[in-house]
């Protein structure tokens, strides 16, 4: 069955297999014999069947029927059949999702708009902390701590989630939920080993210290990144190797019957290679504390308590750049520009920056009414950040923000459940803002629900983006040229979307179908246009500005299904569109540029994963996924292709330790470009190896 795909050059494979499940649909649904029960979206068979239950969209348990937004759920039955090396592999499996690397040791992903190096506008969480860099305004992958092995399941919530999550759930949000420490017992090692120098391992231990349960991880990851390539016929050396180590514990006390008090640390330190074509090291050290108590109330009502703290240390080493070089005049030379003013080091060879958090949260889940559920929460975070290039300024700055939110699901009927979320947003020395949603789900017959949906969000703009302040100085009163400032009236970025979905259920739940008809106006959305308004000591060095200078329109279609007859095999095939219509200001002066968004849309984008796991241990997976032509926002154009990954894995289970043993192969066919052209993706080999003892 893997054969077939090694041909595809376009996306016919998978529009194949969509037509084909839609018949397989509508043949199911004339067969199925008439339901005489009462036909509430939580049915009888929901009593008798394992339904997931989850609580990304709103904080309170739903099932998939009563969610406002559209999800996908990638959990442990399918990450172990994927042929996922890391957690960002992961959302190849998404509908809408773009991902790709931006050279071998960043990783980005993007829900719809405008992914660049480091992609905004998405709310990442592990276990509900959040782990959104202000620094960076985006999420560095090779910091969070989280392998594979790790994941319980990830939501990931396909459209604006700012009301349970906060602005920055503007176009999408992800929370990557951990296995816990109440789930196995014992010693778990790891290793996997493959070409490009692909060297990872970890160590897990689950047990109990007392009368708390734990689980403890020590992991080690290193590659050697992409090849040298060739961009516009100049030669690149790709620098862009990496090594990572990292060590996590997860504890989960229950002091009675009533109380769970859940806690989480964890370190890390990577050393990356990062650049576009010229190379710096980067090294980042990375750590967290995290504490969640929940209590159930004798009404079933539940109150929740979290506190975390993320803290970050970047330190770039680069290129130290003296006057004389930057002017590429000696200091000696009759034509130095600055008479009396010796030759001065201007950018020194280390450079440091922080980012802190800390983040409390008060919540409360309740059942005011037989129909009605509710959960209402305040919040308060604080935001540090430091960095003397990034910011010009040799002290740190921080800032205070407020939230407060609501969502309510009311069970109108039998067949109607309408959902509605508020939140209220409140920065310091910054004007409050609302982001709501609003969605019903109508049950048009058992098994499959109608969904209305719409969105009416804000984006606050992070620290960096609203006092960014990157220049470079002789000295205090001499400004030599001013390279990137934030506009001092910098605004929220404004989303409206509406959407329609679709959700069905057939023979017995075994196959599934999600389906998204989606509008998204995006407004003032913070990007950065060139401007000669600033003085520079060269005249034709211009200075990129971060405003509100986009206008975006994405209309698209996304649909996944879902085929599990039972424990050993599993199908699931997703397919999108989208098209973008929007425009950015380029250029305010002299002249006003605009230039057209719509070449950085990815139009089509699909994928299909099929496994099947035999008696004897033995599993056979094969994954493919396909992308249309891209013009990446801040890359380069890559044209489309089809990337094959295949995987075999063995287990052998001795006296209660089991052995796995597996191969995975990634990109089995032509070399294809990534985030910049020159980084070819070529064929990965890795051999992985896994010892679990009780």
């Amino acid at each position: 069955m893997l054969i077939p795909f090694m041909n595809i050059k376009r996306p016919t494979y998978f529009l194949l297999l969509l037509v084909l499940s839609l018949m397989s649909a509508g043949k199911a649904w004339s067969n199925e014999r008439s339901s005489t029960s009462n036909s509430a979206i939580i049915t009888e068979t929901d009593i008798l069947v394992d339904i997931p239950i989850f609580r990304g969209p709103t904080h309170m348990n739903q099932t998939l029927a009563q969610t406002p937004a559209s999800v996908t759920i990638i959990d442990r039955q399918t990450i172990e059949a994927s042929t996922a090396l890391n957690v960002i592999d992961l959302f190849r499996l998404v509908p809408g999702f773009q991902t790709y690397f931006v050279d071998g040791s960043r990783m980005g992903t993007t829900y719809h708009a405008l992914g660049d190096e480091y992609p905004r506008r998405l709310e990442v969480k592990v276990d509900g902390r959040s782990v959104y860099e202000s620094l960076f305004s985006a999420v560095d992958w090779s910091v969070i701590g989280v392998t594979l092995d790790d994941i319980e399941h990830v939501e990931i919530v396909r459209g604006a989630n700012a009301s349970a999550d906060g602005s920055n759930a503007f176009l999408a949000s992800i929370n990557i939920v951990t296995q816990s420490p109440l789930v196995d017992s014992g010693a778990t090692l790891s290793s996997e080993l493959g070409n490009g120098d692909i060297r990872n391992a970890r160590v897990a231990y689950t047990g109990n210290l007392g009368p708390i349960s734990h689980r403890t991880t020590l992991s080690f990851s290193s590659n050697d990144g992409f090849d040298d390539g060739v961009s516009r016929g100049q030669a690149i050396a790709v620098e862009d190797s990496s090594d990572n180590i990292s060590a996590t514990f997860r504890g989960l006390w229950t002091p009675n019957a009533r109380d769970t008090v859940e806690f989480q640390a964890g370190v890390s330190d990577s050393d990356l290679g990062i650049g576009e074509r010229e190379f710096i090291r980067r090294n980042l050290s990375y750590k967290y504390q995290y504490v969640n108590w929940s209590r159930l109330m004798t009404s079933g009502s539940e109150v929740q308590m979290l506190l975390y703290h993320n803290d970050l240390d970047t330190t770039d080493k680069v290129t130290p750049l003296f006057l004389s070089d930057a002017l590429g005049i000696p200091a000696t030379s009759p034509d130095w520009p600055l008479p009396g003013l010796p030759d001065k080091l201007l950018i020194d060879e280390t450079q440091r920056s922080e980012s802190e958090r800390w983040d409390l949260e008060l919540r409360g889940i309740l059942n005011p009414l037989d129909s009605l559920r509710a959960v209402t929460g305040v919040a308060m975070r604080y935001d540090r950040v430091l960095g003397q290039e990034l910011f010009d300024r040799p002290d740190s700055l921080s800032e205070v923000s407020h939230r407060a939110y609501t969502n309510l699901e009311w069970t109108h009927s039998d067949r109607l459940v309408i959902n509605g979320g508020l939140v209220l947003e409140k920065k310091r020395h910054a004007d409050r803002y609302f982001s709501y949603r609003l969605a019903g789900n109508y049950q048009l017959r058992p098994e499959h629900i109608v969904r209305v949906a719409f969105n009416r969000s804000f984006r606050s703009p992070t620290l960096l983006e609203s006092q960014q302040n990157q220049l470079i100085r002789y000295n205090e009163d001499l400004i030599l040229r001013t390279t990137v400032v934030s506009d001092t009236e910098i605004d929220n970025e404004r989303l409206r979307s509406f959407e329609v979905g679709y959700l069905g259920y057939l023979f017995d739940r075994k196959l599934s179908f999600d389906m998204r008809l989606f509008r998204e106006q995006l407004t003032d959305v913070i990007d950065e246009r060139r401007s000669d308004e600033f003085a520079n000591l060269r005249p034709a060095d211009s200075t990129n500005v971060r405003d509100n200078t986009d206008t975006l329109e994405i209309d698209g279609f996304e649909v996944q299904s879902e085929y599990r007859p039972n424990d050993q095999f599993l199908l699931r095939g997703h397919y999108s569109y989208s098209d973008i219509d929007g425009e950015t200001l380029y250029r305010s002066s002299p002249d006003i540029e605009m230039r057209d968004l719509g070449q950085y849309s990815q139009k089509h984008g699909a994928g299909i994963l099929a496994s099947y796991a035999f008696n004897s241990g033995l599993a056979l997976s094969s994954m493919a996924s396909y992308r249309s032509a891209t013009n990446h926002y801040r890359g380069t154009s890559v044209e489309n292709h089809t990337r094959i990954d295949l995987k075999a894995s063995r287990r052998w289970t001795i006296n209660n330790s089991s052995i796995d043993l597996s191969l995975v192969v990634q990109n089995a066919g032509e070399p294809y470009s990534e985030f910049y052209n020159y980084n070819q993706f070529k064929t990965r080999y890795v051999l992985g190896l896994k010892v679990s003892m009780p």
